[in-house]
């Protein structure tokens, strides 16, 4: 692969290996090393993993991606190595314990075993574990799909954080928890989602609205999991839109110009 590629590339290719599941970097100039597992272990005992991608230029900003109820699957990792390319420390966490699912109906049901409370603390770990690292500048994003989208905002109230993404995230944050989520706030909701319906997002909107946040939101002609592969509501073209202006926002927020 040649080492120019452009932002607009970089979001064909998410669309693109996805679809086929290719394992490749979006651009190796620009991506330090392949993934590398990291864990934290929590005050009980209990240890989680995440994989690891680095930018080759560091220290860097860095981004967790909180999966959806399919678990942590190849798909998240091609929205890390794409982060990687954009300059971040990006880190794919596993919320269920290396368990994934190969279809809506099995995602839906490993979304509704994960206890809300440990997985908004593990998404917190993560968090400090982070802005610890000697690659990372302090400066923090998160980008949440699905259930990963209503734990990583809750985790991201009080934590510093610069930029939030949510991808067809159900958010029942209270606004006076809202008001405590610093930076920016991008959201892509899909029409016909039965889940995070339209209904709960125009919700969220007068929260964050009564919050004073800086937010948007961007609505797609599409169903909940457009942004998965491996969901049957899978929307290639909307997941490269989606993804274009979550870049376009990340990066200025992150300080990346």
């Amino acid at each position: 692969m040649r080492r120019a590629m452009t932002r607009r590339g970089a979001a064909a290719l998410l669309a693109a290996a996805a679809t086929a599941g290719l394992i490749r970097t979006a651009a190796g100039q620009n991506i330090a090393t392949a993934a590398r597992r990291v864990t934290i272990t929590l005050a009980g005992g209990r240890t989680f993993a995440a994989r690891l991608y680095l930018p080759a230029r560091q220290p860097s900003p860095g981004a967790l991606v909180a999966h959806d109820g399919f678990g942590a699957v190849a798909a998240f990792d091609r929205v890390a190595e794409l982060l990687a390319f954009e300059g971040f420390a990006a880190l794919v966490i596993d919320l269920f314990g290396g368990r994934t699912a190969s279809n809506d109906e099995a995602a839906a049901a490993l979304a509704g075993e994960l206890d809300a409370a440990l997985a908004r603390d593990v998404l917190g770990q993560w968090f400090d574990w982070l802005r610890s690292r000697e690659f990372c500048n302090q400066r923090l994003a998160s980008v949440g799909f699905g259930m990963g989208a209503s734990h990583a905002v809750a985790a991201s109230v009080g934590a510093r954080v610069s930029a939030t993404g949510i991808y067809y995230g159900r958010i029942d944050e209270p606004v006076e928890r809202l008001h405590d989520i610093d930076g920016k706030i991008i959201g892509h909701f899909a029409e016909r989602d039965t889940w995070a319906t339209p209904l709960s997002r125009i919700d969220l909107e007068v929260r964050l609205k009564q919050a004073q946040r800086d937010f948007q939101f961007h609505v797609y002609p599409a169903a909940g999991g457009f942004a998965n592969p491996l969901s049957r509501h899978y929307s290639p073209t909307d997941a490269a839109l989606a993804w274009n202006r979550t870049v376009a926002l990340f990066r200025p927020a992150c300080g990346l110009g």
